[in-house]
Formats: C-alpha cells, sequence, structure tokens
C-alpha cells in the first residue's frame, strides 16, 4: 500500500500584546473566527520574514519580530496540512498601537483581549492549544512543537 504525499502549506504569525498583557487579534472578512496578525509563508521567504511581512501589510506597523515560539503540525485527514509558525511579536509601544492601520481588504476589526478570555469562540477551536503553547513560551522562554491532528 503506497500512500499518497501530503500536501503541506506553511503560515507565519506574530503574537503581540499591549503593555497590560493583553494579545493583539485580528478579525479577517474571508473567515469566521479571529486569528493572530500572519498569514501565508511566500515561496521566497522564510516563516520569519512572512511574519513580519504580514504583521506590516495587516496592521501597517513594523514591531520587532522576535523568537519563534511554537512550531505546530496541524494535518486534517483528506485536506492535507499546516505547519504554523508563530512568532513573538513583543509588546507594543502606545505609539505602534496608535498607529494601527488596518489592511481592509482583509480584516474587518482588531482588538486586545485577556489571553483567557480568547477560548470563548473567539479563535478556531482546533488551534486553542498552538495559542495557549505561544503564550506558554513566551512566559518561560521555551518553544514548543505541537502535533494537531483533525
Amino acid at each position: 500500500m503506497n500512500a499518497s504525499p501530503v500536501s503541506v502549506t506553511a503560515s507565519a504569525a506574530a503574537l503581540c500584546s499591549n503593555a497590560d498583557g493583553d494579545v493583539l487579534i485580528v478579525n479577517p472578512t474571508y473567515k469566521k473566527f479571529w486569528n493572530l496578525p500572519g498569514g501565508a509563508v511566500d515561496e521566497d521567504e522564510t516563516p520569519y520574514e512572512a511574519a513580519a511581512r504580514e504583521v506590516h501589510e495587516e496592521l501597517g506597523i513594523a514591531p520587532p519580530v522576535g523568537r519563534l515560539l511554537v512550531h505546530a503540525w496541524v494535518s486534517v485527514t483528506g485536506r492535507g496540512a499546516q505547519v504554523l509558525y508563530v512568532f513573538d511579536g513583543g509588546v507594543l509601544s502606545p505609539e505602534d498601537q496608535a498607529a494601527i492601520t488596518l489592511q481592509e481588504e482583509e480584516l474587518s476589526e482588531y482588538r486586545f483581549c485577556q489571553p483567557d478570555s480568547m477560548q470563548d469562540g473567539l479563535i478556531p477551536p482546533h488551534l486553542t492549544d498552538v495559542w495557549q503553547a505561544a503564550l506558554a513560551a513566551r512566559s518561560d522562554e521555551h518553544p514548543r512543537v505541537l502535533t494537531v491532528r483533525l
């Protein structure tokens, strides 16, 4: 029995927060759930470069993107797999927060929310473990590697 090669895509995001520890999330116009700022990794860039580019494109700001927090393999039976990279986007200054300008073609709004409130139907349920791992990795400075199978 020969298995078929899996179709894989890659995405990168940044976990940004304010000085109170609230996490920045964005509401995509083309998806049901809120998400971290980020998106697809283009053919000619690294996941790190993609995270920085996506934050700039989506929010109009360029905070320094830091270390890798999470590398996650998310596989969905019959639909392929996605490799997710979540980087530390740091604490946004009041100036960065005031300068946020949404990419209106893709995002309808943004907000800062407490990390524990993100589980109340705001974020994609299959990514809850990824988000929690990113928060833990930021806190204890130990990156996480996850596998999520759906």
